[in-house]
């Protein structure tokens, strides 16, 4: 049997199991929706938003550019200096280290007791494609505590910058953050498609699988395209029906018929 043919005999199956993968949607999508339901917490998201620079060296300060071109190219390397180092400045912040500096200045300010795992689990670090900008989400299940990690990093990021690579990278603070108005979307959507995706995967994976393995003959022809052997004789299949004849005896009920002399 060539390749065309196992994949005709697939596709065949997969059209008859319909059902079954529909099945298989169904259930996955309910499955989606009940973890969705009963697991997925609400949670709540502030972002503060940052501006990275490039400063002035001291031969800038003193005012060593002969030409306002100088100073246009200047400009310019500063910008891609800056947008070549974010890279860096993200991985730093994506650091043990400095989840654990933030953890502990929060704690100090808030009174609470956050750890450094949890600051960098709930942190979102991304750069603004083509700039030097870049954002930091905060989310967790309280809106008070992604308010007040997102508002302790307003400090703690141009401070580690300033400390890194002798400053020549700072960042100021463009868009402050302020508490969630309600909390994120739980995403019902999404993970029941995802469930049932899944769903069909399996349904199609199963029906593929037990296609492959399946050794049986159900024809002569098949017998004769699989192992090239002649067939000699055919057994007929004939359904022999046994009729039995029931014959139902119909109880009357016995009435005594005794003559009125006798009585």
């Amino acid at each position: 049997m060539n390749i065309d043919e196992n994949v005709r005999k697939i596709l065949i199956s997969l059209l008859r199991k319909w059902k079954v993968i529909v099945a298989f949607a169904l259930v996955g999508a309910l499955l989606g929706f009940f973890y969705t339901a009963n697991i997925t917490k609400l949670t709540y998201t502030s972002k503060v938003e940052f501006l990275a620079y490039a400063v002035d060296t001291k031969s800038e300060i003193k005012g060593s550019y002969n030409s306002p071109d100088d100073t246009r190219t200047s400009n310019t390397s500063k910008m891609n200096y800056t947008t070549m180092m974010l890279a860096t400045y993200i991985e730093i912040m994506n650091t043990n280290e400095f989840a654990s500096t933030v953890a502990q200045n929060l704690n100090k300010r808030i009174n609470s007791n956050c750890t450094s795992d949890f600051i960098k689990k709930s942190m979102v670090i991304e750069a603004v494609e083509n700039t030097a900008m870049f954002t930091i989400s905060v989310t967790c299940q309280s809106n008070d505590m992604a308010y007040e990690i997102a508002h302790q990093l307003e400090t703690e990021v141009p401070q580690m910058m300033k400390r890194t690579n002798n400053g020549l990278v700072q960042a100021s603070v463009e868009d402050k953050p302020i508490k969630a108005s309600a909390a994120g979307s739980k995403g019902y959507t999404k993970k029941c498609a995802i469930g049932a995706i899944a769903g069909i995967v399996i349904a199609c994976a199963y029906i593929i699988l037990r296609n492959l393995l399946d050794i049986k003959i159900r024809s002569s022809e098949e017998l004769v395209e699989k192992y090239n052997i002649p067939v000699l004789g055919n057994i007929p299949n004939y359904e022999i029906k046994s009729t039995t004849t029931r014959t139902k005896a119909i109880d009357e009920p016995y009435v005594s018929k005794t003559p009125k002399g006798d009585e």
